[in-house]
């Protein structure tokens, strides 16, 4: 947001941070408590679907890149564009409240006040981990992927994983190599996507089916996984009740092996905890030391001082960015693709930055267009509290894009980099 509000000439704005680094996610260990990386995690994106446009990954990237890569170019993409002057780190926001000026009231949690006339909402959706509700008492170990660094500490330990998202996947096949086994409890089964099809990352092949309708690319893009992996339920996955892509994606090489193997039982939903006994819906049961829930983040706006109903996801946001009754409060980041989010979000900040300057009017009918997008992402996505805020990438590219203005101003000195396949620079 910093460096597109630079590329539209404004200077007049200030970036907070809690953290004591830039990174967010990708920081290793922060006080703050937001950081949920852990140990071994890579981007589930392609280094080429990841990179934002104006700044490429180093020469010599790997395909994925590792969570120090990714920090590191987090860090020097804020160094390139000059950004570092405009952000205070260390900064903690305590309130945001309106004032009768129509402008907004920041409160530091040191107690110093504010006011700003635009508040852009940066915090993403991964800070309130979302614990499940188990039946019973469990007397072992109990922690949220969020908590979750390492799989040293649980060597020889018997290990539950709930949930079967990506964080799911890796968190279980890592816990199976240290443990030897591992049992994940799955409400559904899932669609497995290798990070490679051809030898090439399978976002960059699956990529080129996306001018198909809709329904063709969910089949077509389901009978080629089949003809290179054949069927999940072959190695253990429950067979997904869902198309391809009305869940978001799950990119593991490493999970249909552990699944071969036999070092992943997979289990139905928790039925009953009775001390270290885990008894689940499909009859079994098994004793366990550690459960880690792999059950996703709510979003979180604690510190702002507005009604719930206000807030998304309660009120939806006009192209998931603009909440129509608040004049001058935006949200970034706030939305979770079926690829990389970070192209996603700087094509977000462009049209935001756009409109912050004027080039961009906003529609009269924002509240009603929110709404219609809202309804239609019920009929595509499986209901779940993980897919209120999911999105296609390319559909919303599209969209983003199709909002940006021709004469939107461009960075002075362009990098040249990796392009999008068959997109000019």
């Amino acid at each position: 947001m910093a460096k597109n509000l630079l590329q539209v000439g404004l200077r007049n704005f200030v970036a907070f941070d809690r953290q004591r680094q830039l990174g967010g996610n990708w920081v290793e260990s922060d006080s703050s408590g937001h950081s949920s990386v852990y140990e071994g995690v890579r981007s589930i994106s392609s280094r080429r679907l990841t990179a934002f446009a104006d700044l490429p990954f180093p020469t010599g990237t790997p395909d994925y890149p590792t969570r120090h890569q990714l920090l590191r170019y987090l860090q020097a993409y804020a160094a390139t564009f000059g950004l570092l002057s405009y952000l205070q780190l260390n900064t903690e926001i305590a309130h945001v409240r309106r004032i009768e000026d129509g402008g907004w009231r920041v409160t530091l949690a040191t107690g110093q006040e504010m006011t700003f006339d635009h508040v852009i909402i940066c915090n993403g959706h991964h800070s309130r981990p979302r614990m499940p509700e188990l039946p019973g008492k469990f007397s072992g170990q109990l922690l949220h992927s969020h908590d979750f660094k390492t799989s040293a500490p649980f060597a020889g330990k018997r290990a539950l994983v709930i949930g079967g998202g990506n964080s799911g996947a890796d968190i279980g096949v890592d816990l199976a190599h240290r443990c030897g086994h591992t049992t994940m409890s799955l409400r559904r089964g899932y669609h497995i996507i290798p990070r490679h099809l051809f030898g090439i990352p399978s976002d960059m092949v699956l990529r080129w089916l996306h001018w198909m309708p809709g329904r063709l690319l969910r089949t077509e893009s389901a009978a080629l996984l089949r003809a290179l992996q054949g069927s999940a339920g072959h190695i253990g996955m429950p067979k997904p009740d869902h198309e391809l892509f009305a869940t978001h994606p799950l990119i593991n090489s490493d999970l249909s092996s552990a699944l071969a193997k036999g070092s992943i039982t997979i289990r139905g939903p928790v039925e009953s905890i009775e001390g270290r006994t885990v008894r689940f819906s499909d009859g079994a049961s098994t004793e366990v030391d550690v459960i880690v829930a792999c059950t996703g983040y709510d979003p979180s706006f604690t510190f702002l001082d507005l009604d719930p109903a206000e807030l998304p996801p309660a009120c939806p946001l006009y192209l998931r960015i603009v909440q129509p009754r608040l004049p001058g409060i935006f949200f970034l980041g706030l939305f979770q693709p079926s690829g990389s989010i970070w192209p996603l979000a700087d094509l977000q900040a462009r049209l935001l930055a756009n409109h912050l300057s004027g080039r961009v009017a906003l529609p009269s009918d924002m509240e009603r267009q929110a709404a219609h997008d809202m309804k239609a992402r019920r009929f595509r996505y499986v209901d779940s509290p993980r897919h209120r805020i999911e999105v296609d990438f390319y559909e919303y590219r599209k969209t983003l894009l199709r909002a940006i203005p021709r004469n939107a101003p461009a960075w002075p000195h362009p990098l040249r980099g990796e392009s999008m396949p068959g997109e000019s620079r």
